[in-house]
């Protein structure tokens, strides 16, 4: 049975791997996190005005409204299956709220 000590050391190791992994994720984003949570806001918006048409009209208005750089955001929400506007909200708002929350 582990002792005290080693589950705390392996509870900690667990705790480092996770913000390492964030923080390479957070590298990754092409856009501020500010960008990005009003990207999410916008098209959550959008969607429940016009619902979503399977494309990324919404997204797309909004990075060229803000002169943003289309073509990387595009790939990068495509990197996690975001083809529309409603998987954007499905999947990378969730994915992206311990990011974003407190902003």
């Amino acid at each position: 049975m582990a002792t005290k000590e080693e589950k705390n050391r392996c509870k900690n190791l667990r705790r480092e791997m996770v913000q390492q992994e964030r923080a390479e994720a957070e590298a990754r984003v092409p856009i501020a996190k500010s960008d990005l949570k009003a990207l999410f806001d916008y098209v959550d918006a959008k969607l429940e005005e016009e619902g979503c048409d399977h494309t990324l009209k919404h997204t797309n208005a909004f990075l060229a409204s803000r002169h943003l750089p289309q073509e990387q955001v595009i790939q990068w929400l495509a990197e996690s299956g975001d083809f529309c506007d409603c998987e954007v909200i499905a999947n990378s708002e969730g994915e992206w709220e311990w990011s974003i929350g407190n902003l």
